[in-house]
């Protein structure tokens, strides 16, 4: 007579990258879906996991997606800061080419109704993020001494390759390049846009 072995107790699931599985899955809905698609439960779901997983990780909806976008505002800043020994345009044009890889993560940086501004990793990465934008004013743009000014440079900046990131990932400066009179790039009409 053969003996089954006694049934283990069933541990409780754990899956050790989970965090990471949730960012993952939330990112993927939002670049194909857009950011109506990001509920908890959908993102849950495209990661196979409860509905319920989320919580003892991020709080609710608002830190999952505030911590998602801190992600891009690390990779906003990573992407700036090696373009930065090439000049303020090619942090510029490093902004823009962020902006068009990645529509939804850019879009999700913005929304304030999205995410929570005072989420601790997501100011540290957005406080990063600003501070590589420096460059853009520290490109030899004179404008009267003081720190007030050169805010008001770096804010005047900041809205010009946000302006262009923002009409690139929409599409909308596509009938401006490879015209008679216009560019033959993207980059180069940006490259022209923020002299």
């Amino acid at each position: 007579m053969t003996m089954k072995p006694a049934p283990s107790p069933k541990s409780p699931y754990h899956h050790g990258g989970l965090p990471a599985a949730l960012l993952q899955s939330a990112r993927h809905l939002l670049e194909e879906q857009g950011i109506g698609a990001l509920g908890l439960r959908a993102i849950t779901r495209h990661a196979g996991v409860s509905a319920t997983a989320a919580a003892p990780h991020f709080g609710n909806l608002t830190g999952l997606l505030s911590t998602l976008a801190a992600t891009g505002y690390d990779e906003l800043a990573d992407a700036m800061e090696a373009a930065r020994t090439h000049g303020p345009r090619t942090v510029g044009l490093a902004y823009v080419h962020f902006a068009l890889a990645n529509p939804g993560l850019f879009t999700l940086m913005f929304r304030s109704d999205a995410i929570d501004r005072d989420h601790g990793q997501l100011a540290r990465a957005s406080a990063r993020a600003f501070s590589c934008l420096a460059a853009l004013a520290d490109g030899g743009r004179a404008g009267p001494p003081g720190a007030s000014s050169r805010a008001a440079v770096m804010a005047g900046l900041w809205g010009k390759v946000h302006g262009l990131a923002v009409l690139a990932t929409d599409g909308l400066l596509s009938p401006l390049v490879g015209t008679k009179d216009g560019p033959a790039t993207l980059d180069a009409l940006v490259a022209a846009a923020l002299r």
